[in-house]
C-alpha cells in the first residue's frame, strides 16, 4: 500500500462461531473474516463489527447465491454443494462521503469438493479514503475563519453536501483534525479564508487524482504575507511527505507595523534564493515491518519474525504496548507486579516500556525497553520472542491476540499501529 502521510491500515482475522450440521456426502466451506484497523479505528465500533457484515456466496457455474444480511447470523460450518465460489464480505453501510464511516470489503474465490472441508480466512480492508488537514501557524495566525469543502464529484457544480461532498465549516472541527470518509475517486478540495487582520477574503483549490483504497490524505494547509500586492498566499499540499501538490491563490498586500518591517520576518519574495513554498518535511514517527509491509494479520507460531523498524527523529519520549490477549495479558501485568489487574475485552492491559521501572526489568531480554526506547531515534522492535508464549496457554483456536504500539516524540508527535496474531 502506498504512503504520502497517510495512515496505514493493519488488519486482523476474528472468526466467528457458529455450527450446523453437516453432511459428509456434500462439500462444505468455513469462513472466517476480520478486521483489526490501527490508529482511531476500533473493532466493535460502527462499520468494523464482522458480526454486522452483509456476505454474498455466489457459484458462476449457474447463478447459485447464498446471501446472509449478517456474518453473526451465518452458521461457521456451511454444506455447500462442490464446484467454484465466490464470497464477498462487506461493511453494512456505504456512502460516497460521510464522517465517521470507514467502509470494509473483502472478496475471495474458493472451492468445495465433496466431502472435503474448505476453510476460508478473508481479511477485510477498507475500501473508501480518509481525509484529515494540518494547519501550520500561519495558517491559524492569519485567517480568522475559513472553511474548507471536499468532494469526490466529477465537478463543483455536482457536489452535494451529505451525499458526495463534506463541509468542515466549524473552525474548531478542522483545528481538531475530524476526519471524513470518501469513496475511491479523485477529490476536489477548496478552501475559503478571511484574513483576521481585515477580513478580506481569498480562495483556493487542490484537485487529487492519485488515489486508491486505504489512501489517508492529510491536506496541508499554509498562509503567509508575501508584501507583494496579492500578498498572503494559501498552500495545499496533499502529501507532505512525499508528493507535493501545491496550489498558491491571491491573497493580500502585506499590512505594515509599527516602526516598519514586515510581517514575515526576512523574508524577500523577490529573493530567487527563496522559495515561495518550501518543501514540507514531516519528522513525526514512521513504523515498517519489512516481512509484512501492510501489517497484515499472521499466525501463531514457535518461531516467528516480527521485527519492527520504528523511526522517530525527534526521539522517542514514551512507548506503550496494549496486550488485547484472553491469555497473554493477565500473565504479562503479573510479570511487572500488577497483582489487581483481570482482562476482559473491553481493558486490555498497556505495557508502558519506558516509566514502569517493574515491567522493564521483567521483559528486559525479550523486547527492547527501557534505554533501549528511550531518547532512540531508531528502534528495532522485536516481538519474536514474546508473541510465542501465547502458544503456551494453548488458546482457542481462531482467536485474535492484537498488540498496538503507540510511539511519542519529544514534539508530541504519535504513531499508532496494531500488530494481530491468530492463533490456529
Amino acid at each position: 500500500m502506498k504512503k504520502i502521510f497517510w495512515a496505514i491500515l493493519a488488519v486482523a482475522a476474528i472468526t466467528s462461531c457458529h455450527r450446523d450440521p453437516v453432511s459428509t456426502e456434500q462439500g462444505f466451506g468455513r469462513l472466517s473474516v476480520g478486521i483489526t484497523p490501527s490508529g482511531d479505528y476500533q473493532t466493535k465500533a460502527g462499520n468494523a463489527d464482522v458480526n454486522e457484515f452483509v456476505i454474498d456466496i455466489t457459484r458462476p457455474s449457474d447463478g447459485y447465491v447464498k446471501h446472509f444480511d449478517r456474518f453473526g447470523d451465518m452458521p461457521q460450518i456451511l454444506e455447500l454443494g462442490s464446484g467454484e465460489y465466490t464470497i464477498t464480505a462487506s461493511s453494512p453501510e456505504t456512502k460516497n462521503a460521510a464522517w465517521d464511516l470507514p467502509i470494509y470489503g473483502a472478496s475471495t474465490d474458493f472451492s468445495i469438493r465433496v466431502g472435503e472441508l474448505t476453510p476460508i480466512t478473508m481479511v477485510a480492508t477498507l475500501q473508501n479514503m480518509k481525509v484529515s488537514f494540518s494547519l501550520s501557524e500561519n495558517f491559524k495566525k492569519e485567517l480568522s475563519n475559513y472553511t474548507i469543502t471536499v468532494t469526490n464529484a466529477s465537478s463543483w457544480d455536482k457536489a452535494v453536501e451529505g451525499e458526495n461532498a463534506l463541509v468542515w465549516a466549524d473552525k474548531a472541527a478542522v483545528d481538531e483534525g475530524k476526519p471524513g470518509y470518501f469513496s475511491v475517486a479523485p477529490l476536489l478540495v477548496k478552501v475559503d479564508g478571511y484574513r483576521n487582520i481585515d477580513g478580506s477574503e481569498t480562495h483556493s483549490g487542490l484537485t487529487i487524482t492519485s488515489v486508491a483504497p486505504r489512501d489517508h490524505h492529510i491536506i496541508y494547509l499554509d498562509a503567509k504575507v508575501t508584501g507583494s500586492v496579492n500578498g498572503v498566499s494559501l498552500t495545499i499540499d496533499d502529501s507532505v511527505n512525499e508528493k507535493d501538490s501545491d496550489v498558491n491563490v491571491d491573497g493580500w498586500e502585506e499590512v505594515p507595523v509599527d516602526g516598519g518591517g514586515s510581517g514575515s520576518g526576512d523574508d524577500d519574495p523577490d529573493d530567487p534564493s527563496q522559495p515561495d513554498n518550501p518543501p514540507v518535511v514531516s519528522t513525526a514517527p514512521t513504523m515498517t515491518w519489512e516481512s509484512n509491509p501492510d501489517f497484515a494479520p499472521v499466525p501463531i507460531e514457535n518461531q516467528m519474525n516480527v521485527e519492527i523498524l520504528i523511526e522517530a527523529p525527534e526521539t522517542v519520549q514514551e512507548f506503550l504496548v496494549t496486550v488485547d490477549s484472553a491469555v497473554l495479558s493477565e500473565t504479562i501485568a503479573q510479570m511487572g507486579g500488577h497483582s489487581d489487574y483481570h482482562y476482559s475485552a473491553d481493558n486490555p492491559f498497556v505495557m508502558d516500556l519506558i516509566n514502569d521501572q517493574a515491567l522493564v526489568s521483567a521483559l528486559n531480554g525479550m523486547i527492547p525497553v527501557g534505554d533501549q526506547l528511550k531518547d532512540q531515534t531508531q528502534i528495532n522492535f522485536s516481538l519474536s520472542q514474546l508473541v510465542p508464549l501465547i502458544l503456551v496457554y494453548s488458546p482457542e483456536s481462531g482467536s485474535n491476540h492484537i498488540f498496538t504500539l503507540k510511539v511519542t516524540d519529544a514534539k508530541g508527535q504519535s504513531l499508532q499501529k496494531s500488530v494481530t496474531f491468530v492463533a490456529l
